[in-house]
């Protein structure tokens, strides 16, 4: 083939692919254009809430008489009640979602909730980031004062210096205890709380309380009928609607339709009459303008949004506080949840689990916050547990925990405890006493129900001196005639001594124990006391400060059986001057459907009469004072019960009961009476706290005694650790000022404090060979400061005891070992 050839073949294959490279360019530019995808819109929540049946609501169920759990465990309040009348008019079912009230509003933007009801006032903040229902209710204060007090009310901080007077039950009563006592502003003396606004009125215009806050429409009607004078209005002025999603117009205008049929029929008029007390001539009616949808918002994506979901209990099933399974008193566990990440951010280790409340004070059992393991990202779930231990008092507790981020935000689902404390078996009975021919001491009844009352009679002959006192009492301060008698209306069981001082120097005392059968309905007085607690001069005034709770008729205050006090409030206290000198006797009685209680504190008047000027209602709170704490008997055999009684006075806020170290009865009221039963032999020490405006302690100890023709072996017993191998090459001693316990329980359980936060751990041995195995710890997340190191040494502990393979005991001396057969934990016998 020529050259010539074979460029025209070349120039004729350059042409093809030219033509077909135009030909492809000519098609992309005139082929059609391809239909873009269809996306599917998200469905309406009125749509998902029609086609599933029911609409999901979330609520923050600590919050009454709007939304609270009733004494049944049962979700109620006005809030409650409204929602659930709302899904009648609406042909759906409504289901309850507690959970924090700060992240409400997240849970609606993520899908979680539907809506939202809990006493939520619409603002111009919250209304950026969801819509609101129409208004249902209308709250606005008013505070009263005397005419001649010159008091002017601008803001809550304002009322703090003075003696202030609310309604059980009302948000007034509840923003009191928070924004003022709570927060240290005003003592807890100065809140007084009255079963009806019209007592508290009453007692506002004869001088017990200086102010009264209350609705705005009965403020008025008081000022208008008993010359009060209005010094203070629209502190707390909220107007109440139901919370969704931004854009939700369709849900907006039947929750709108709904409210309209439930006002129209009186329904709304009549829960409030129901839940707070208002008659309807006395509602503030709520406006007429319906707040309008907010457009779905189009600009930049705000941050990452916090959220969780309750996945299941890990362990105590409660089955929703209907069978809340049982804990023996006094007994270290814990409790398990799984929870679910359900939003946008990332929970890291500074995220927490936090005690928030429960049915009773006592309900958080001890219990820390507890942080997170370990990071946990969007949809993933982590297990979370908490170290707790049961109440000393049987009872049903239910203790509530929220999840908090890092900024101290409580987010998602609240999730609790809920468990069952069976009364303990009797406590050991005293040893029969000896008759004395010249000691005759009688009490008419041992046996009485709670709100009865006991007199005890002596005859003594022969004796130095005499004194008649409840058991834990100082006897010094209660010296009585050798012949004489007593009225005495013991709450809870109590032991009563006769204390007789002979001319040789002797002693001996008499005992009588009162049973108290308890009037379960009855009110309960949480607190009555006096300050000063036991003794004044003549001519001086004591401050008597009372706390009742349950269900309450009426509250009277007498001095010497002459009523000084009618009608009083069921929390309150007053400034009392006795007359004369000698023994006065202050009762507190509390009546209801349910029974009556009764309390008595004696004072010591004692001359002359120096003194200093009687207390004024604005006197700071005076200190906590440990009036007695007793702890009998106190020495027992393994498996006995001891009786702890306890009797705190001045302005305390927090009154524990521990037992070598760990918190057994958690905010335990002003006084009682509780048993233990004890299983490890050793010294026991009970502990009594209290603290707020300063700090009082007492202690006494029990010794347990094993079990008789038995040794003291490993199981049942109760050490301290006094050294340990520190995982450098050194022995070091336990750090001066802490206390660092191990007890190796019968149930194989391992528990004590390391330091600072307590744990518990599974154990196995064996005898013959002492071997012994120590599982996996659990133990709190507290942080204690001091004393410097305590942390560390916390931690070389804990990490320690895992490495157990066998044990030693040399008499008092108790010696772990590790797989290398080196002693690494030294302890000595409690």
């Amino acid at each position: 083939m020529s050259r010539k050839q074979k460029n025209d073949i070349l120039l004729g294959l350059l042409i093809a692919v030219f033509v077909m490279v135009l030909a492809w360019l000519v098609w992309l530019l005139l082929r059609p254009s391809p239909a873009p995808p269809v996306s599917t819109p998200m469905p309406d929540a009125w749509s998902r809430i029609q086609a599933s049946g029911q609409i999901v609501v979330g609520t923050s169920a600590d919050y009454p008489p709007f939304a609270y759990y009733d004494s049944n465990f049962a979700l109620t309040g006005f809030d409650i009640v409204l929602m659930r009348e709302i899904g009648q008019q609406l042909g759906i079912q409504v289901v309850f979602r507690d959970m924090a009230f700060d992240g409400l509003y997240d849970a609606l933007q993520l899908q979680q909730i539907d809506a939202a009801i809990s006493a939520i006032s619409v603002t111009p903040e919250r209304d950026q980031v969801v819509d609101f229902s129409s208004v249902y209710f209308v709250s606005e204060d008013g505070i009263l004062a005397r005419p001649d007090a010159g008091i002017v009310i601008n803001n809550v901080n304002d009322m703090a210096p003075y003696r202030l007077g609310v309604q059980a039950g009302t948000v007034y009563e509840r923003d009191a205890q928070r924004l003022l006592v709570d927060n240290t502003q005003m003592p807890q003396q100065n809140l007084f709380v009255y079963q009806q606004a019209d007592t508290a009125v009453a007692d506002l215009m004869a001088g017990r309380v200086d102010l009264v806050w209350l609705d705005l429409q009965p403020a008025q009607r008081a000022v208008s009928l008993n010359g009060v004078a209005l010094v203070g209005q629209g502190l707390n002025r909220q107007t109440m609607a139901i919370a969704m999603q931004n854009g939700e117009t369709t849900l907006q205008t039947r929750f709108n339709e709904a409210l309209a049929i439930l006002q129209s029929q009186g329904r709304i008029s009549q829960l409030v009459l129901d839940y707070m007390g208002i008659p309807p001539d006395q509602i503030v009616p709520p406006p007429t303008a319906v707040p309008s949808a907010t457009p779905v918002p189009t600009a930049t994506p705000p941050p990452c949004t916090d959220g969780m979901r309750f996945v299941a209990d890990l362990n105590l099933d409660d089955n929703n506080m209907r069978n809340p399974p049982v804990v023996q008193p006094g007994t270290p566990f814990q409790k398990g949840w799984r929870i679910q990440n359900t939003g946008t951010c990332t929970w890291q280790t500074n995220y927490y689990l936090l005690y928030v409340n429960g049915n009773t004070p006592a309900a958080r059992m001890g219990g820390q916050a507890t942080f997170v393991p370990a990071a946990v990202s969007p949809g993933q779930a982590v297990d979370m547990w908490v170290s707790l231990v049961s109440p000393l008092q049987p009872g049903v507790y239910k203790g509530i925990w929220a999840l908090h981020n890092s900024q101290g935000r409580a987010f998602g689902d609240r999730i609790w405890v809920g468990i069952t404390v069976p009364a303990p078996p009797t406590s050991t009975p005293p040893p029969t006493q000896t008759p004395s021919p010249n000691i005759q001491f009688t009490a008419n009844q041992t046996t009485i129900t709670a709100g009865q009352c006991t007199v005890f009679s002596w005859n003594v002959t022969g004796a130095t001196a005499v004194y008649f006192y409840s058991a834990g009492q100082n006897w010094h301060q209660y010296q009585v005639p050798p012949q004489g008698s007593r009225t005495e209306c013991p709450s809870f069981t109590t032991t009563y001594d006769l204390r007789v001082l002979w001319p040789d120097g002797s002693t001996e005392v008499r005992q009588i124990v009162i049973q108290v059968i308890p009037a379960p309905t009855a009110p309960i007085i949480e607190q009555f006391s006096l300050s000063p607690p036991t003794e004044i001069f003549a001519g001086q005034c004591v401050s008597v400060v009372w706390r009742v709770t349950g269900n309450v008729t009426g509250v009277t205050l007498l001095r010497n059986d002459t009523t000084i006090y009618s009608n009083a409030p069921i929390n309150g206290s007053l400034a009392d001057c006795p007359p004369g000198s000698g023994t006065t006797t202050y009762s507190l009685v509390a009546t209801g459907p349910g029974g009556t209680s009764r309390q008595q504190q004696l004072l010591n008047v004692i001359l002359p009469a120096t003194q200093p000027p009687p207390p004024t209602a604005t006197s700071p709170a005076p200190p906590p004072t440990i009036d007695s704490f007793t702890v009998r008997p106190s020495e027992i055999t393994r498996g006995e019960c001891v009786n702890i009684s306890w009797r705190v006075g001045g302005a305390a806020t927090l009154i524990q009961i521990k037992r070598d170290g760990m918190v057994v009865l958690d905010n335990a009221g002003f006084s009682g009476v509780v048993s233990n039963c004890l299983q490890t032999p050793g010294v026991v020490t009970f502990r009594i706290e209290a603290s707020g405006n300063g700090f009082a302690f007492q202690e006494a100890q029990v010794s347990v005694q094993p079990d008789a023709g038995t040794g003291l072996p490993l199981v049942g017993t109760n050490w301290r650790l006094t050294d340990y191998w520190d995982g450098q090459g050194a022995v070091v001693a336990a750090l001066p000022g802490t206390t660092v316990t191990a007890v190796f329980g019968a149930d194989n359980q391992l528990t004590g404090s390391a330091g600072c936060n307590n744990y518990t751990a599974g154990f196995s041995l064996l005898t013959i060979s002492n071997s012994l195995t120590i599982g996996p710890v659990a133990a709190g997340n507290v942080f204690c400061a001091a004393p410097e190191g305590i942390m560390t040494q916390e931690q070389v502990y804990l990490g320690t005891l895992p490495t157990v393979t066998g044990y030693q005991i040399n008499g008092n001396v108790l010696e772990l070992r590790d797989g290398n057969g080196r002693v690494v934990l030294w302890f000595q016998g409690s």
